[in-house]
């Protein structure tokens, strides 16, 4: 599209994005993020500083990433089903992004973590605690280490993809780009609101006083999370 640059993004960045938002909820949840703060978990995490020119997207479709996936060698048969149903229908259905997100939640219990988690508006996942809750850095490396190896085979390819199909549908390659577009549709902010506004606002450099809106509603969680951004309200 005119005035617009892709750029490839690895395989491995996109990979990394799913572990990293949950451990960036779980945080979140334990009062480890201060105030008003939010956790960048953007698909490659130099992206917001590497994306110079607005509209800058990370590939030119999703139809060219399930391509990039099943081109893996390495794909479980699950993934490689699901990639497969999603080539042919132009995206992951409902039901194996339910699927996926069940075998991370039973994995997960298997290996003693209960993750307590609610779905927003968009159909996403996100995660609102753990138990038991870690206490120590030993412990929030077990949990990551757990998330990590559960998540593979089973929904560390599917929900990054799924997220990026419901939360960045232009795989605009900056998180906070993409969360504005999102919070533009839901009519929260106005055309002039940016998505350097939006990180000034949550990075707490006094830039900006503050967000036009409930943060902590389902609609603007909705956004973050579909931008990879964990957002913490204390």
């Amino acid at each position: 599209m005119e005035g617009e640059t892709t750029m490839t993004t690895s395989t491995s960045s996109i990979l990394r994005q799913e572990t990293l938002r949950r451990a960036a909820a779980l945080l979140s949840c334990m009062g480890l993020l201060v105030s008003l703060t939010a956790c960048s978990t953007p698909w490659n995490q130099n992206t917001a500083d590497d994306a110079q020119t607005s509209g800058t997207r990370i590939a030119p479709s999703m139809s060219a990433l399930f391509d990039q996936y099943l081109a893996k060698d390495t794909l479980s048969q699950f993934e490689r089903d699901v990639l497969q149903r999603a080539k042919k229908t132009g995206k992951i259905s409902a039901e194996d992004y339910e699927t996926a997100h069940d075998k991370q939640t039973a994995c997960m219990a298997e290996n003693g973590w209960q993750e307590q988690t609610r779905k927003l508006s968009n159909g996403l996942y996100q995660t609102t605690g753990v138990t038991p809750v870690p206490s120590t850095d030993a412990e929030v490396n077990k949990y990551m280490e757990a998330s990590n190896t559960c998540s593979e085979g089973t929904s560390k390819i599917i929900e990054s993809l799924y997220q990026l199909q419901q939360g960045n549908p232009g795989l605009l390659a900056d998180p906070y780009e993409t969360a504005v577009e999102c919070l533009k549709k839901s009519s929260l902010v106005d055309d002039a609101y940016t998505g350097r506004k939006l990180e000034n606002a949550l990075n707490g450099d006094g830039a900006s006083k503050g967000l036009p809106f409930d943060a902590s509603s389902d609609a603007a969680q909705s956004c973050f999370t579909g931008a990879g951004l964990a957002v913490n309200i204390g």
